[in-house]
């Protein structure tokens, strides 16, 4: 950029308070003048509650909004894209993910499809090596937020957990997790109270969060420090009025070596006919005391809806098939393991799952209107839940349970910034912010499922329109063919 066009840029951002706000946020005047973009024309849905402002102006230097709102004029010598008819929103997070490791295909499918900010439910080195590339800029992909390696009990289900026997082995994890670098300590469903106590108690101690399953012996009511819960399990048991006896009877199974997950299936069964028995007094106590400590529900629909359907449905859904060509084939092969180790399932096992599937929507509804923040997650990387493209579902799903397509919304953009500790940097469309936006085809606030109607994406300021997000969804395609050394990810767990 020439002098005259940086002294032009100046000045219209040095005119009135919001330059004052913009200079302020971004940090160095001459930094704030260099690479300007302006996106001019669209009705901008800021993520703030704001009404939406037509004919709006969104002003980006490097990796920062300089300016959101109506300006009708900009100033000369930048670049300006026009994108009169569409829709701006803040960049998408996905709270709940896995298999990012997989750079060429499954990091970068996040953002063409306008997830701008991830949460990797499953921390392992490779997962840390991708983050540092992405920083680095070597590699497109999301910002991410990482958690430690599983922390769990005897029985867990995946090799590379860590396995804690005692409170003071619990403790040690969360110090490991500390250590390596981990954002927060993801926990999981087959560690025992006395642990996972331990667990909460040494996560204070140290400042780090700690988040994933309530695990399958503990109550909801004793998990409410945990800062998310994951999937919506254990609700229907700690909310009946046979609770207490419903968690002795828990805590008093014993595993089995032959088959270590057959307690974990148990405990499905048991929260399932646990629904008979809801109390929605107790509910209703649950959910204020969560609202009131800030404890966080990633619900995690779309995975929990699919994995209800029959096998064949699955496999044979033709928009899952349209989609498949972007997985790389290291990671089908491990889907195919998935489904191929699944019983199969009778028309009426599948009904009564969908049923349940129906009350757990009606009760995140509850949850959601108790004031209980929700936030959107897939566990995209497990079978059939697709980086990037099931978010969108996810959101579709939220709306169904009982949220307005705004609140959906920001499910994925301003909450999930809050939720994960990033709210003065994402989630909003608004001066000082990261340069993280979705440009749209139609009006998500009327329709959610307009969400997948993407027409470009700003990730980290770098403007990505119909061709570059053509070229780049080619260029997974074809790197999806390649095998790729990669570790393993999640299957699931009991509820799968």
């Amino acid at each position: 950029m020439g002098e005259l066009a940086r002294r032009d840029v100046l000045s219209w951002l040095g005119k009135g308070a919001l330059g004052a706000v913009a200079l302020g946020a971004v940090g160095q005047p001459a930094a704030a003048a260099s690479g300007v973009t302006v996106l001019r024309g669209a009705t901008l849905i800021d993520g703030t509650g704001r009404l939406p402002v037509r004919d709006s102006t969104v002003v980006l230097a490097g990796d920062r909004i300089l300016a959101a709102g109506r300006h009708r004029d900009v100033p000369r010598g930048v670049r300006v894209i026009d994108v009169a008819g569409k829709y701006v929103i803040p960049g998408l997070w996905d709270l709940h993910t896995h298999a990012t490791f997989f750079e060429n295909t499954v990091a970068q499918l996040h953002v063409v499809q306008g997830v701008t900010g991830i949460r990797e439910m499953w921390g392992q080195p490779e997962t840390h090596d991708t983050r540092r590339r992405i920083e680095s800029g070597e590699i497109l992909g999301p910002r991410m937020v990482i958690a430690s390696a599983i922390v769990d009990g005897p029985g867990s289900i995946w090799p590379g957990s860590d396995v804690v026997r005692t409170p003071a082995e619990a403790r040690a994890a969360v110090r490991r997790a500390k250590d390596g670098g981990a954002d927060f300590v993801k926990v999981y469903s087959f560690l025992s109270p006395e642990c996972y106590a331990a667990i909460a108690d040494e996560a204070r101690r140290l400042r780090i969060p700690f988040a994933g399953h309530v695990p399958a012996r503990v109550p909801v009511q004793d998990a409410l420090a945990q800062h998310t819960h994951e999937h919506l399990y254990n609700l229907f048991t700690s909310t009946s009025d046979e609770a207490d006896a419903l968690y002795a009877r828990l805590r008093a199974m014993p595993d089995d070596p032959a088959d270590p997950n057959w307690w974990g299936r148990h405990a499905g069964r048991i929260e399932r006919a646990a629904v008979a028995t809801h109390s929605p007094a107790r509910a209703r106590r649950l959910f204020a005391a969560m609202a009131d400590r800030g404890t966080w529900q990633s619900p995690t629909l779309f995975v929990e809806r699919n994995m209800s359907r029959s096998l064949e449905t699955i496999t044979n859904d033709p928009v899952a098939l349209e989609r498949m060509r972007y997985i790389p084939v290291g990671l089908r092969a491990q889907w195919q393991q998935i489904m191929s180790g699944r019983p199969a399932r009778s028309p009426e096992e599948v009904a009564e799952l969908q049923k349940f599937g129906d009350a757990r929507m009606r009760l995140l509804r509850q949850m959601h209107e108790a004031g209980v923040g929700v936030v959107a997650g897939t566990d995209a990387g497990f079978a059939y839940v697709f980086p990037g493209f099931s978010l969108h579902d996810e959101l579709a799903l939220l709306v169904q349970a009982g949220l307005s397509p705004a609140q959906a919304l920001q499910a994925a953009t301003r909450d999930a910034a809050r939720c994960v500790g990033r709210e003065h940097e994402s989630g909003t469309v608004t001066p000082g912010k990261q340069a993280d936006l979705v440009v749209l085809d139609a009006d998500p606030s009327r329709d959610i499922t307009n969400v997948s109607r993407v027409h470009a994406v700003v990730s980290r300021g770098r403007y990505l329109g119909p061709a570059d997000r053509t070229r780049i969804l080619r260029e997974i395609e074809a790197a999806a063919q390649e095998p790729v050394e990669a570790p393993a990810t999640p299957m699931g767990c009991c509820a799968h």
